[in-house]
Formats: structure tokens, C-alpha cells, sequence
């Protein structure tokens, strides 16, 4: 905690205070504070490395349990996105049980309101852009979904799965050539592509910065959004 490089983003004390979860991250520089992890850390502890007793910054929801156990959670998006698995385990930390579970921006009452739905042109498949609604003011992320004709809409995109930063595809329509146009700015066209689903549909792609229209957005917002942020 003494390193010049280092800042203190949030701490949390164990029932009875004689521990703490830190998180913290350290400066890359020109990149800004990268996220170093979440330390749990006995009182005397703070004048140690840190890193010793780190636990690893997939976790990103965490907290007492009791005196001897936390409960950390990890996202379960960019495992859907990768479609892989996710390896974490209970494990032990400086003493502390940390009791390990997935989290889903998808909450059991979430509402999911469609942004765009359009068939293609020869009719076989449906272009589809939707987002879950946890309350009337908390609009999560886009999903961008390639679906047969008059088929099921995932619970997740099966071809673009956005996250809480921004949508990075912000408005997006079928070609004539039965290829998909998205849109987007210069702060985000050259991200989408981390955001594309594994083993997505084969369909082409490609992507139109347009910073006079999309300059200043983050989010794909059609009616049905500008209806919800107007509560």
C-alpha cells in the first residue's frame, strides 16, 4: 500500500474488523489504474505484498460471509461469449474460506425489451438486437442474436454479447447480400470483435464507423429504451 503506483478503489471490514477485502489496483501509466485484484488481508497486513494474498480479479462481486468466510462471485458472460468453461473453485486465502459462484446480469425478474428485430432479405433468418431490463432505470447490455425465421430468441446473443461499458455495435440492419451492417464510432468499432460470440452464425459481417451519428453513444438505443429511460 506504500507503492507510489498503487490507489485503493474500496474496503470492507469483517463483522468483528479484525480483517478487510481491499481492492485495489496499481497504475499502468498512460493506461490509467489497472485492476489488480482484491486483497483479504489480516489488520497487519497492509505493509505487506499485497499480491500474497490477492485473490484473482475475475472476481468482481464480494463480500463477509462471517469472520472466516467470503462470498465472491465471477461473471458468467464472457464464458457464454467464449464457450468455455469456467474452472473456479472454493478456495483459501490467508485463512479465509472464499466461498466461489457464478453471477448473471440476467436477474430472475429481469425484463427483456427488444431494440431491433428484422428479417433478411431472402427471409430465412431474423436479425435481433435485445437487452434485459432489472429495474425501469437499469438498462444492461446489448445481445445480438442471428435466428431462423419465426424461431426462439436466446436467453443469451448468439453472435454479439455486449457488456456494462458499452454495446459497441450501436445500431445495426441486414445488407442486401443477407450480410449484417453495424454500426458504430471511433472509440468502439475496433473493440466489437472481442465481443462476437464463439462458433457465432456464418454470417458476414461488417461494420460502418459513423461518428456524426454515434459519436456521443455507448448504448444501442431504440424506442423501446428511450421509453425506459424515460421513467
Amino acid at each position: 500500500m506504500s507503492d507510489n503506483d498503487f490507489t485503493e478503489f474500496d474496503r470492507q471490514y469483517s463483522p468483528d474488523s479484525s480483517m478487510l477485502l481491499l481492492n485495489y489496483g496499481i497504475d499502468q501509466g498512460a493506461f490509467g489504474y489497472g485492476h489488480a485484484g482484491i486483497a483479504v488481508l489480516k489488520l497487519s497486513d497492509t505493509t505487506k505484498n499485497l499480491r500474497l494474498y490477492t485473490l484473482p480479479n475475475s472476481f468482481d462481486r464480494y463480500h463477509w460471509l462471517d469472520n472466516k468466510t467470503v462470498s465472491a462471485k465471477y461473471d458468467t458472460i464472457p464464458f457464454v461469449r467464449s464457450g468455455k468453461s469456467s474452472n473456479f473453485k472454493d478456495t483459501e486465502v490467508n485463512g479465509v474460506k472464499i466461498r466461489v459462484s457464478a453471477y448473471d446480469f440476467i436477474q430472475p425478474n429481469s425484463k427483456r425489451i427488444i431494440e431491433h428485430q428484422e428479417a433478411s432479405p431472402n427471409g430465412q433468418y431474423e436479425l435481433v438486437a435485445y437487452r434485459y431490463v432489472n429495474d425501469e432505470h437499469n438498462l444492461n447490455f446489448i445481445h445480438v442474436s442471428v435466428i431462423p425465421a419465426g424461431g426462439q430468441i436466446p436467453k443469451y446473443g448468439n453472435y454479439i454479447i455486449a457488456d456494462m461499458q458499452s454495446d459497441y455495435v450501436l445500431n445495426g440492419k441486414w445488407d442486401s447480400d443477407n450480410s449484417i451492417i453495424f454500426y458504430s464510432n471511433n472509440l468502439y468499432t475496433d473493440m466489437v470483435q472481442y465481443y462476437l460470440v464463439h462458433d457465432h452464425p456464418n454470417i458476414k459481417y461488417k461494420i460502418i464507423n459513423d461518428d456524426k451519428t454515434y459519436g456521443s453513444k455507448y448504448r444501442w438505443t431504440g424506442q423501446n429504451s428511450r421509453q425506459h429511460y424515460a421513467y
